[in-house]
C-alpha cells in the first residue's frame, strides 16, 4: 500500500520509508488470579449495597485480574508496601521476559506506575536484574496513570538519541489491588466507582530507531516488518481539572477518586483537539484506520466514541479490554494496542491514533503508521 503524505512527519513518495522511533515488540503480563465483579463485590464487603451493585454491573467490566486476598485487605496501604513492590517487579519481569530482549542492546529503560512506595525504583531493579550496561539511562515516572503511553514513549525516544544504535525499553506496571480497601461506614460514592473498574497488570514495549539505513533506504536485517512507527504525539492538560482523578490516601483507607463528570470534561473539545493534531500532519479523521482508545470505563469509551463520531466496531477492542481486564491504569492503552495489532493485523501504510485520558485531566494523542 502506498504511504500517505503527512506533512510535518516528512512521509515521502512511494519507496521512501517512514522515519521515526518504532514499537518493535509489545508484551503483557497479568496477575494470576481473575475475579468476576460479583466476587470483588463480596471481597470488598459491598455486596448488598444497591449503589455499588449498580455501578459494578454497568461500568463495562466483567472480569479483572487482581492480586486480591483477605490477607491483603486486612492490612493498610503502608503495610502492603513490600508486597506491592514485589508484585510490580514480578509483573515487569514476566512481560520483559516475553519480549526476549538482548540486554546489551538496551540504552534506555523507562518504567512507570501510578504510585510507588519504595526504592530502588522499578527501572533500577530491571537494569540490575538483566545485567544491563551500568551506563543505561533509567527513569521511573510516577502518576502519569492512564495518560501514560504518550509521555513514556516521548521520554524514551528522546533518551535514545543519546544512545545511537541502542533500543529503549518501556515498562508500565500497575497493582491496583494494592489500593483497594473494604467498604466501611461513610464511604464516598467515589470510592465505590474507583473500586469497580481497576485491575492489575503490566505492559512492556521495545522501541527502536529508524527502520532503514540512512545511506541506501534498505531495511536492516532482522527488523519487524509490521512494527508501527511513531509519527507524532501530543499531550493536552485540561485547565482546572486536577481534582478529577486523584489518589486518596489516609491512615486506614485508600482509593482512586474519579469525579462523576470526568468523562464529560475529557470529551469537551476533544473533536477539535484531534482534528487540529491530525491536520498538522496532513491527515483527516477518515484516514485513521485504527483507533486505539483508552479503556478507562464504559463512559470514557462512549464519550470518545461520541466526540469523534466513531462506530462501535471502531472501538470494539477497547470495550473488550475493559470487559476482560478492567482499567489496568498505566499500561491500559498498550493492552488495546497489542490486541489491535493481533486482531486487526494493520497493513503497510495504515494509520492508527492512540487516544489516552488520565490524571490532569490529560489527553494524550499518538499518531502511528504501519
Amino acid at each position: 500500500m502506498q504511504l500517505k503524505a503527512t506533512g510535518a512527519s516528512q512521509l515521502a513518495s512511494p519507496g521512501i520509508a517512514v522515519r521515526g522511533p518504532r514499537i518493535t515488540a509489545l508484551e503483557l503480563a497479568d496477575a494470576e488470579m481473575s475475579f468476576s465483579q460479583e466476587e470483588v463485590l463480596t471481597m470488598l464487603d459491598m455486596k448488598g449495597d444497591e449503589f455499588a451493585e449498580r455501578i459494578f454491573s454497568r461500568c463495562g467490566v466483567q472480569r479483572r485480574h487482581l492480586n486480591l486476598s483477605g490477607d491483603s485487605l486486612a492490612t493498610t496501604l503502608q503495610g502492603r508496601t513490600s508486597q506491592i513492590e514485589e508484585e510490580l517487579f514480578g509483573f515487569a519481569v514476566q512481560a520483559v521476559d516475553r519480549l526476549q530482549i538482548d540486554p546489551s542492546e538496551i540504552g534506555t529503560v523507562v518504567t512507570a506506575t501510578l504510585y510507588s512506595l519504595g526504592g530502588p525504583t522499578l527501572a533500577h531493579r530491571l537494569v540490575d536484574h538483566y545485567d544491563m550496561d551500568p551506563c543505561t539511562d533509567k527513569y521511573h515516572v510516577l502518576g502519569v496513570g492512564c495518560a501514560s503511553a504518550v509521555p513514556l514513549m516521548r521520554l524514551t525516544a528522546q533518551s535514545m538519541r543519546d544512545h545511537p544504535g541502542k533500543k529503549g525499553l518501556v515498562v508500565a506496571a500497575e497493582s491496583m489491588a494494592g489500593i483497594l480497601m473494604r467498604s466501611s461506614e461513610g464511604d464516598s460514592r467515589a470510592k465505590v466507582v474507583g473500586s469497580s473498574i481497576f485491575g492489575d497488570g503490566c505492559a512492556a514495549a521495545l522501541l527502536d530507531g529508524d527502520p532503514v539505513d540512512e545511506c541506501d533506504g534498505v531495511p536492516r536485517s532482522g527488523e519487524v516488518s509490521d512494527a508501527p512507527t511513531i509519527l507524532a504525539s501530543k499531550v493536552h492538560q485540561i485547565g482546572r481539572s486536577l481534582g478529577a482523578v486523584k489518589l486518596e490516601l489516609a491512615a486506614h483507607d485508600s482509593y482512586l477518586h474519579l469525579d462523576r463528570d470526568l468523562p464529560d470534561r475529557a470529551g469537551e473539545g476533544l473533536e477539535e483537539l484531534v482534528e487540529d493534531f491530525l491536520d498538522a500532519h496532513g491527515l483527516a479523521r477518515a484516514e485513521i484506520e485504527h483507533w486505539v482508545v483508552h479503556p478507562g470505563g464504559r463512559r470514557i469509551i462512549e464519550t470518545v466514541q461520541e466526540a469523534l463520531a466513531l462506530s462501535r466496531q471502531q472501538v470494539e477492542i477497547s470495550y473488550e479490554v475493559l470487559a476482560n481486564h478492567g482499567n489496568v491504569g498505566t499500561p491500559s492503552i498498550l493492552y488495546v494496542l497489542k490486541k489491535t495489532i493481533e486482531q486487526r493485523a494493520p497493513t503497510t501504510g495504515e494509520h492508527g491514533l492512540m487516544v489516552t485520558i488520565g490524571p490532569g485531566i490529560t489527553v494524550g494523542l499518538m499518531l502511528l503508521q504501519w
